[in-house]
């Protein structure tokens, strides 16, 4: 069985402690560096993506699939990269968190997970954040995205106030905001001045790369 065929059977059994072992040997026995097999997972994520978009697998899959990925890469392949000396490579940083007043996580995680096994360095700054708080994250790490989920329909003027926030503070033209949540739509992403809104994990990693390109 090829080493991409093993992760994917442990991905798709959710086996976290499996994978975390897989990679460690890995890396032990030389058989491949780090970065590559972040590629490798990194493609694996895209084919469940396409699995889910088909409707092969189903959210729960989809959840269990990004929560075994992110917590191999953080605690096996991101040390792993920082011990070589070397830097990971990444397609840009996004910082990401739920608007101020609402406090569901789950969806704007899976966004999160997928965006970081997808190659970006993502900044989930959780929920209830504030639009300063947003801003000063992005400021400090030098974000190209800024990413506000809204699961509430009393929260989503949150999400205009961050753009309006931006404007003022002179950094509007600095970042490319984008919005999701159940109660968000294009039409709304469009009256409120964002750069673009995705309706789920799959399209998010689609649109930031859109963006970023």
């Amino acid at each position: 069985m090829s080493l991409e065929e093993q992760v994917k059977d442990l991905v798709e059994e959710w086996d976290e402690e499996g994978l975390k072992n897989l990679c460690r040997l890995v890396l032990d026995n030389r058989e491949a560096s780090a970065e590559e097999l972040l590629e490798i997972i990194g493609n694996l994520m895209k084919y469940i993506g396409s699995q889910f978009e088909n409707e092969d697998i189903f959210l729960p899959d989809l959840i269990g699939a990004a929560g075994v990925v992110k917590i191999a890469i953080d605690e096996v392949l991101d040390p792993a990269i920082r011990a070589s000396g070397s830097e990971k490579k990444t397609l840009g940083k996004i910082v990401i968190g739920t608007v101020e007043s609402d406090v569901h996580s789950i969806g704007k995680d899976l966004v999160s997970s997928f965006l970081f096994s997808n190659g970006f360095d993502v900044y989930n700054l959780g929920v209830e954040v504030t639009a300063n708080e947003f801003i000063n994250k992005a400021e400090e790490v030098g974000a190209k995205v800024i990413g506000l989920s809204s699961l509430l329909t009393m929260s989503m003027d949150f999400q205009r106030q961050v753009i309006e926030e931006l404007k003022k503070r002179g950094l509007r033209a600095k970042y490319k905001v984008i919005v999701g949540g159940a109660p968000t739509t294009e039409e709304w992403s469009e009256q409120i001045g964002a750069d673009g809104w995705a309706d789920d994990a799959i399209e998010s990693v689609n649109l930031v790369s859109r963006l970023i390109e």
